[in-house]
Order: C-alpha cells, then sequence, then structure tokens
C-alpha cells in the first residue's frame, strides 16, 4: 500500500510540471475551396445539407447544394442597376447574421442589418422559405433600445451572429463582444405594432487576443441537441469597424446559452491548417451534421471583401 501511494504521488508530481491538459475544444481544417460567385459571405445556415448563405454587400440569398455550387438565388432587396450584383459601400444594409425559427407553415428566417450604420443598417428581413415571401422591417428603434441598455455607443453596435432557440433569440455583438438575449415574442410583438420596443438581457463576453487586439464576434451557430451555442471570432487590425484592416487571424468557440453569465471566458480555439495560424477573416460557422461521440462536421465561410467568399469543412470535437 505504502508503495502505491508513493506511485500515486510521484506521478501527480510529474503531471503537475509536465502533463498539459488537453484543450476542451479541437478543430482540425478538412478541406478549403472558392465558394464561386459568392461575395464577401457573413452569414450560413445549414438545413438537410443545403446551404443558406447571405453577404454583407450582396442582395441575393444563396441557396447551395452539398457540392458547394449554387443552386438559387432569393433577392432580399431591389437588384436593379446594381453592378456585378453588389451593393456600393455606402448604401449596403450590411446583412451580417441569420436564425432560422420552425414555424406551423414552414420554416422563416430572420436576417440582421449589422447596425453599424444608421438607418442603412438598420434592416431586418423574414424570410419564409416555402413561398420565398420577403418582409422588410427598420430596426432603427429596436437597436436605439439596445444600444441603450447596453451602453453602446454607435460606434460599438455591430450585429454579427443571430440564434434562435426555444422562442428565445440570441444576439452576438461585435466590437464589445456582448450577447444580448430577447422573447422572440417581444421582438415580433413590436414589428406588428402590438407592443413596446424590447431590451434585452445583456452579458458581456471575455474573448481572447492575438499580439494584443481582442477577437471580435463573427457569427454563430447552434449545437444540435444542446443549449450551447459554437461562434466564430476574428482578429482585425481595425480602430474602426467600417472600415477593413489586416487580418491576424480567427477563433471557434462555445458558449452555454442557459448559464450566460457578465465576464464568461467561453472556450476557444484557434483555426490552424497544418500546424500553421491561418489569417482568415471567419464569418460564420454552421453544423453540417453530427459525427461520432461529441464530433461535428463544420462549415465556415469567410469575407473575402470584395472577392469570391471561401468555404473550410472542418472538424470540431469537443468534451
Amino acid at each position: 500500500m505504502f508503495l502505491f501511494k508513493k506511485a500515486l504521488i510521484i506521478i501527480a508530481a510529474v503531471c503537475a510540471v509536465g502533463c498539459t491538459p488537453k484543450p476542451a475544444l479541437e478543430v482540425s481544417v478538412l478541406n478549403r475551396q472558392v465558394l464561386k460567385d459568392v461575395k464577401s459571405a457573413s452569414g450560413l445556415e445549414v438545413l438537410d445539407r443545403t446551404l443558406y448563405v447571405i453577404g454583407d454587400n450582396s442582395p441575393w440569398l444563396y441557396k447551395i447544394d452539398n457540392t458547394y455550387k449554387i443552386e438559387d438565388r432569393q433577392p432580399l432587396v431591389p437588384v436593379e442597376g446594381l453592378a456585378d450584383g453588389v451593393i456600393p459601400k455606402e448604401n449596403k444594409p450590411d446583412f451580417e447574421a441569420m436564425a432560422m425559427v420552425q414555424r406551423k407553415e414552414g420554416k422563416e428566417f430572420f436576417i440582421f442589418g449589422s447596425g453599424s450604420k444608421s438607418p442603412q443598417r438598420d434592416k431586418l428581413i423574414k424570410l419564409g422559405l416555402e413561398k420565398g415571401e420577403v418582409k422588410t422591417y427598420s430596426l432603427e428603434a429596436f437597436y436605439h433600445k439596445l444600444k441603450e441598455a447596453a451602453k453602446l455607443d454607435n460606434e460599438s453596435l455591430n450585429i454579427e451572429g443571430a440564434i434562435i432557440k426555444d422562442g428565445k433569440l440570441f444576439l452576438f455583438n461585435r466590437g464589445e463582444n456582448l450577447i444580448l438575449k430577447y422573447q422572440l415574442d417581444d421582438l415580433e410583438g413590436f414589428l406588428a405594432g402590438q407592443q413596446d420596443c424590447p431590451a434585452p438581457e445583456v452579458f458581456l463576453i471575455d474573448l481572447p487576443d492575438i499580439k494584443g487586439i481582442k477577437a471580435g464576434f463573427s457569427g454563430a451557430s447552434l449545437v444540435p441537441g444542446e443549449d450551447k451555442a459554437l461562434f466564430t471570432a476574428s482578429v482585425e487590425d481595425t480602430e474602426d469597424w467600417i472600415k477593413d484592416g489586416e487580418v491576424l487571424g480567427s477563433f471557434v468557440g462555445m458558449v452555454p446559452l442557459k448559464n450566460l453569465k457578465n465576464g464568461l471566458k467561453p472556450d476557444c480555439v484557434r483555426l490552424m491548417d497544418e500546424g500553421k495560424p491561418l489569417n482568415i477573416k471567419v464569418e460564420s460557422l454552421a453544423v453540417f451534421y453530427p459525427a461520432l461521440h461529441k464530433d461535428l462536421r463544420l462549415l465556415l465561410v469567410t469575407d473575402s471583401d470584395g472577392g469570391d467568399s471561401e468555404l473550410l469543412e472542418a472538424n470540431l470535437h469537443w468534451r
């Protein structure tokens, strides 16, 4: 017994100085390819292995098949007179966040403008997939109330991700790295003119940095069957979210949706390829399908700031 206890003490001492605990998240990039003719991808949803993609300067919702070719595209705003199908920067609605909700009559997308420039980017599009019906709403008052509740100035509002889960809406704000929680019924009641503009619960999230520059939320997605969300966060060397800067890298992370709290420091992992950091601006992600155990096959999209977007296939293992 004495020798057994001594052996355990030695093992514990060795681990204390030499063992590195495995990270809670591990991401392996499996494949990278160009999404031809999809400009500045900013939001992604996957339904039955069909991809739905929005771009921050694009008037379209792209429907992309599982070979990653454009199958169809649905106009979200007027497209007449647009050169190369791209909305000029000064006028773009800056669609950055997309979430899906299941209705009795079918699936519906909520597509949010970032709010980073008013009134051009203060729009919400609701799109019914079955009939292709598009409804447009102003979020000017909604975003004003959000800024008041979160104590944000105009330059710090930049909605980049959205999730709808169990009747709750979660918005992910870049800049101050906030998660803003609403009852979806409250937002819809406001949009219908039936109740006052709702105020969110506000949670400040502590994200990692690269070279002293804090990562900022860039997209979000649900973990199937879990009360958790995956998110992407990128690091860009810029002091103005409307202007682009040097991209230093991107992260994938996970947050709980039931136990959010101020100052939460979520599990995050930097995106690497063959052991080297990927200095790309990942804008959103979605779960393509679950794999064995706690592995998830992910799809991630990048914003190339004007050129064709890139799609990454990756495997996520979480503990």
